[in-house]
Formats: C-alpha cells, sequence, structure tokens
C-alpha cells in the first residue's frame, strides 16, 4: 500500500506534467534506495522528512530551474487580493547516475561556506539541521529543527534561504535574537513548495490576474528548464 508521502508526490509529478510545465520522458524511475538515503542522515548526522525521501525515490530528472507564480509579498500573504508574480527556483537536479551526488554536494559546500572562518564562521552544530535543497539566490534549505509548523506563523516554518552574497548573518537577520540560525522564510514546509512549484497553486488566481490587465496567457512548457537552457 503507497504511503500518504509517496502519493503527494506522485500527484505532484503527475500535475507538472498535467499543466504542461513537462513531458513524462523527462522522467525516469528513481533507482534511490532507503538503504542509501539512510547512509546520507548518517554520514551528516540528520534525520530527512519522510515526504522528501519519498521524492528523492520517486523520479530521476535534468531539470533544475522552475518557475511558478507566487504572491509577491511572500506565502504569508497569499489571500485573493495579493498580487502574483512569477519566480524562479532551482531545485536540486536528481540525474540518473549517480542521483543523490547533488545533495551531497549542495550539503557539503553549505557546511564549509557556513564553518568557514573567513565566510560565515560559524560552528557546525549551528547549522547542522539544514538540508540544501536548491538555490534561491543562494542555498535553500529544509530546516529539520521546525517540526511543529503553523501555516500563519512564519517564524515556525521549514523552507529558508540564505544570500548567497551575504556572510554577517546576524546583520542579515537570518540569526535571531536568541542566536539561533534561522535563515530567510519562505515555504511553510516541502509539501507546500511542491503544491506551489509543481500543482501550480495559483496559476488560477495569476491567469484571471493577467487576464484582467489584458495580458497573455502563461506558456507553462516555458516552466521548467536545465541550468542551460529549455528542458527537452
Amino acid at each position: 500500500m503507497e504511503r500518504i508521502e509517496e502519493k503527494i508526490v506522485k500527484k505532484a509529478f503527475r500535475t507538472l506534467i498535467k499543466r504542461g510545465a513537462a513531458r513524462e520522458s523527462m522522467l525516469t524511475p528513481s533507482t534511490v534506495t532507503d538503504r542509501e538515503l539512510d547512509a546520507f542522515e548518517k554520514k551528516f548526522d540528520v534525520r530527512l522528512p519522510a515526504l522528501f525521501r519519498a521524492y528523492l525515490k520517486a523520479y530521476c530528472y535534468d531539470f533544475t530551474v522552475m518557475c511558478a507564480p507566487v504572491p509577491l509579498d511572500g506565502v504569508e500573504h497569499s489571500g485573493p487580493e495579493s498580487e502574483k508574480g512569477l519566480c524562479w527556483v532551482e531545485l536540486l537536479s536528481l540525474p540518473k547516475e549517480e542521483p543523490l551526488k547533488n545533495l551531497y554536494a549542495n550539503m557539503e559546500s553549505f557546511r564549509r561556506i557556513c564553518t568557514d572562518r573567513n565566510l560565515v564562521n560559524l560552528k557546525l552544530d549551528r547549522v547542522k539541521n539544514f538540508v540544501p535543497i536548491g538555490e534561491w539566490d543562494g542555498p535553500l534549505c529544509i530546516d529539520l529543527s521546525q517540526t511543529d509548523i503553523h501555516e500563519d506563523d512564519p517564524a515556525t516554518w521549514q523552507i529558508c534561504r540564505f544570500d548567497e552574497t551575504v556572510f554577517d548573518w546576524k546583520g542579515a537577520g537570518y540569526i535571531d535574537d536568541r542566536g539561533v540560525v534561522t535563515g530567510e522564510k519562505k515555504f511553510p514546509d516541502f509539501k507546500t513548495l511542491l503544491e506551489i512549484y509543481f500543482c501550480g497553486k495559483y496559476d488560477k488566481v495569476y491567469e484571471r490576474q493577467l487576464k484582467m490587465c489584458g495580458e497573455e496567457m502563461p506558456d507553462y512548457s516555458y516552466y521548467i528548464r536545465t541550468r542551460w537552457g529549455m528542458a527537452q
């Protein structure tokens, strides 16, 4: 019997294809195993969320850069009256050969930058709960320390980002008054990210907004790309 996490992930990929943003030929069944994910967790001393594990075990693909309509003032201001606009994000790519190599590379790079005395200069234990899953003008991470998530309280959200050009994290607001690293909160959790970028949560609202302004409807086939151009 499929677990709820597997159903969520499969629906996300099916909807991405149904929207016209991806084609089935872009996806191949993932070869990632629980044993490989357990090894990753052991190496970095983390515990990946069940939904993200299911995602890694679903499909391999080479496209990484995706866009979707999002509330321009942030997901916390997602009411029907809020203005929506396209926002690009680069997610982790999962190639058929060594599908987890980029996850390993992201993790090692993030920790190296965070602990470098000439860069962010933090102790590892202060950032060990962050798992980089992509790029948003800098690392986009899951904050594993956030387990009690409330959609109306961004302070509890899991998905956050760090500007790649900023190393003074205290000055940037990435560290709170208690000295806890928080990053810039973007989404409540990975499920919300899938709902927006794969399932097009705000597509209809964005289309109505375009129609009211007399603009052309979006071409969803341009919504995903490889790092080097259009996905094939």
